[in-house]
């Protein structure tokens, strides 16, 4: 890779932390198993005095938790302990309603179940209001309707289907907390277990400021390993997510150490719906193009997202303008942690991760 357009990268990456665009920035470059960009831009909290930001420090990974939640599912295929086209009733009895007998654990994966967050979310509002759900206890910084499929899964589970399980592609974090739940049962052990960050590494977590979107729930590392298991809880460093992503890209081995199958890595990373659709903030893809865990890249040209990765990319991005993605053409990993001051869906206005994806593959010259 070129030295000076991988030094343009960290120039633009220090720019965009002083105009105020992210007061944290943390960036990891892997090129062929070797990084060649490691850094971290900013303070640790909002404060004027907060510690400069490390590349020790600590991000909520947000959605790049679901990845994980996948990875782990497919430990327990591999383990001959759960079975990817088997009904999710077989492993959540609770999940009871018309047509959910075809709901299958693949269905979970690739967001192709048939229940959606904006339908789930209206079926459990409607039965606060009938008085016939009770009402939640409030979560710290989230509003009375909002964060209900965080609140209230139990009920959600009762939501009627928006569609036909595999029709349709829509987004729902309900399905992997479904999978968190899964996994638990299966495995014997807490999802959050998991993911969690230990006492001693509480100082080197990143703080945003109470004006950023849901500033309160991303900075109570306990409430979201409680609330929101394998959709949004785990934390880690942009080393850390570059690592586990590095892992796929190597074909399931990192050092020494076998973590999935060939086999398992081959279909968390294609295609699994092809020709399914999906609508997402206000944007209608006609190939949805979604892995077990990770979106493919396919044809897409979603706004503001990489424009110069291959096809056969895997990505995902998360709460907080936070992204990571492998393209296997390239044998290339990039891991963008930021804090961001806008909700993803307002289409990312402050969002710079495509640019610095775009960049990075750029500089490459062999």
């Amino acid at each position: 890779m070129s030295p000076e357009r991988i030094d343009r990268v960290r120039r633009l990456c220090a720019g965009w932390v002083e105009e105020g665009n992210s007061p944290a920035l943390q960036v990891v470059i892997a090129r062929r198993g070797t990084i060649v960009l490691d850094d971290a831009w900013g303070r640790l909290g909002p404060e004027d005095d907060a510690p400069p930001l490390t590349t020790n420090s600590i991000f909520p990974l947000a959605s790049i938790t679901k990845p994980i939640t996948a990875a782990a599912v497919m430990c327990l295929v591999e383990d001959g302990l759960l079975g990817l086209n088997r009904p999710v009733q077989e492993y959540l009895p609770e999940l009871v309603g018309d047509g959910k007998d075809a709901v299958m654990v693949h269905h979970l994966l690739t967001h192709t179940s048939g229940l959606t967050e904006t339908d789930v979310t209206a079926y459990l509002v409607s039965g606060i209001r009938a008085g016939e759900i009770e009402p939640p206890e409030p979560l710290p910084g989230i509003g009375p309707e909002e964060g209900l499929l965080i609140r209230c899964r139990s009920n959600a589970y009762r939501a009627p289907l928006s569609q036909p399980p595999g029709s349709t592609m829509s987004y729902c974090n309900l399905g992997y907390r479904m999978l968190a739940e899964i996994v638990s049962r299966v495995a014997g052990r807490l999802a959050a277990s998991f993911v969690g960050v230990p006492d001693a590494w509480r100082d080197r977590y990143v703080r945003r400021p109470a004006s950023a979107p849901l500033a309160a729930f991303m900075n109570n590392l306990d409430l979201r390993a409680r609330m929101a298991p394998g959709g949004g809880s785990a934390a880690g460093t942009a080393r850390d997510a570059a690592a586990f992503t590095q892992m796929l890209l190597n074909g399931g081995t990192y050092g020494d150490t076998r973590v999935l199958s060939r086999a398992s890595v081959r279909e968390m990373t294609r295609n699994q719906i092809p020709g399914v659709s999906a609508t997402w903030a206000g944007e209608h893809f006609p190939e949805a193009s979604w892995g077990y865990g990770w979106g493919i890249q396919g044809d897409k040209n979603s706004q503001r997202e990489p424009s110069l990765l291959s096809s056969s990319a895997f990505i995902h991005g998360g709460a907080g303008m936070i992204l990571v993605c492998a393209d296997p053409v390239v044998d290339l990993v990039v891991s963008y942690l930021s804090v961001g001051l806008e909700m993803v869906t307002s289409r990312k206005s402050n969002w710079c991760a495509d640019l610095v994806v775009n960049a990075v593959i750029g500089a490459i010259v062999d």
